[in-house]
């Protein structure tokens, strides 16, 4: 399998770094959210009892000692080890899965890791390409390459001059094939080894090829959203913001990571519906409405207005006025899962045993698809890397201090 060895390119100066970086041009932005307090209603209340939350798998403290063992192999700089300790994404990941049995909630763990140290290195001030626009694309086409041969996938074919086809065909009888070996494009992706590893021996190469491609997706989006953070430019609506944030969430990732953790295999068919689709766009607003107001203390403080409570102030609205938007925008997503998801549930109704099978299946997944959102406003509140807990009020509510 490909090796761990760290393979990023160095670009010169005029290589594609990009001016300047997110905070220096909207710094009077900054400066006026700054010391203003942003009063959060309690999150987990827009969600109806059916929404499940509240659960912490019992594994977690296991879960967290291999992780934290993880980060002492792939972090050799201290202060991006420490960093990484404070995430804990063993927390996420017993938010997201309290009922999962071991394996799977360590598959589920891996993949938790993975997902967030890759962004981090694209989005974050000290992430190892966030300033280097030239390098992230290539960081980005390495990651791509690595994850698809990890998960047991042929490599992309490249179109074939006319007439070659033959000729290639004919120098295989000759030569033995060479095996695809992608480089790891650094020490926290080879994480992604030991995950797609497990992913293999438990899932068809169909659902590994529709995960991959909202893997491709993922980073192509993540590749928008880093030009528009280093080139200044600031989206100028909050729709506009949306369809580029929609897929650097990495939340399509995660309808495939509830197969496992709720033990479910979803038909490949029934993963490409429309319906589908349409549960997993509403279940990626309400995760990304709920971590841009619970992390906008954290990314402004790190000179970042790629968010959409600046973006909305941007545009003349109060804090008090963009929370109501941003909530008036989650309950709409909110009602409109929960009637895709009975209209889903009415398609496999019926009196076969096969169908009562596939009904109670796809109940298991949908609930595991509802936790992914409420797990996200507990995580946000809880986890260090965030910082609100001390903004937090007895009834829920949060009073923060930008």
């Amino acid at each position: 399998m490909a090796s761990t060895e760290p393979a990023l390119s160095h670009h010169g100066p005029d290589d594609g770094v990009l001016p300047p970086p997110d905070g220096e041009p909207h710094a009077a932005l900054i400066a006026k959210l700054e010391g203003q307090v942003m009063h959060v209603p309690d999150m987990l209340s827009l969600f109806p009892k059916s929404w499940p939350s509240g659960g912490r798998n019992k594994y977690y403290k296991r879960l967290k000692a291999r992780l934290d063992e993880i980060v002492q192999s792939v972090f050799p700089d201290e202060v991006a080890r420490e960093r990484a300790l404070k995430s804990d994404f063993a927390l996420l990941t017993s938010i997201w899965f309290p009922d999962a049995a071991w394996d799977d909630f360590y598959t589920c763990g891996l993949f938790s890791f993975w997902i967030f140290h890759c962004d981090d290195a694209m989005d974050d001030r000290a992430g190892v390409v966030s300033q280097d626009f030239s390098a992230s694309c290539e960081y980005r086409k390495q990651v791509l390459d690595y994850t698809r041969c990890c998960l047991g996938l042929d490599p992309v074919s490249s179109p074939q001059p006319s007439g070659s086809a033959g000729a290639s065909r004919l120098l295989s009888w000759f030569q033995p094939a060479v095996k695809w070996n992608p480089p790891c494009p650094s020490l926290p992706n080879s994480v992604f080894l030991e995950f797609a590893e497990r992913v293999q021996l438990t899932t068809s190469k169909a659902f590994r090829e529709l995960l991959h491609r909202d893997i491709e997706s993922y980073l192509d989006h993540c590749a928008m959203e880093q030009r528009e953070r280093m080139t200044g430019e600031m989206p100028d609506s909050l729709e506009s913001y949306l369809r580029v944030r929609h897929h650097t969430s990495g939340i399509r990732c995660c309808g495939f990571l509830v197969q496992l953790g709720q033990d479910v295999r979803v038909p490949v068919q029934m993963m490409k519906s429309a319906e589908m689709q349409a549960l997993w766009d509403d279940l990626t607003v309400l995760v990304l409405i709920e971590n841009d107001i619970l992390s906008a203390k954290k990314e402004l403080a790190a000179g970042c207005v790629h968010n959409a409570i600046p973006v909305l102030y941007s545009q003349g609205q109060s804090l008090d006025s963009a929370i109501r938007v941003l909530v008036a925008r989650l309950q709409g997503s909110r009602d409109a899962f929960d009637r895709a998801a009975d209209s889903m549930c009415k398609k496999t109704a019926g009196d076969a045993g096969q169908q009562r099978w596939a009904r109670k299946e796809l109940l298991r997944y949908l609930d595991g698809l509802r936790t992914i959102a409420t797990a996200c406003i507990e995580f946000c509140k809880l986890a260090e890397r965030y910082g609100n807990e001390k903004y937090l009020n007895h009834d829920g509510t949060m009073d923060v201090m930008l």
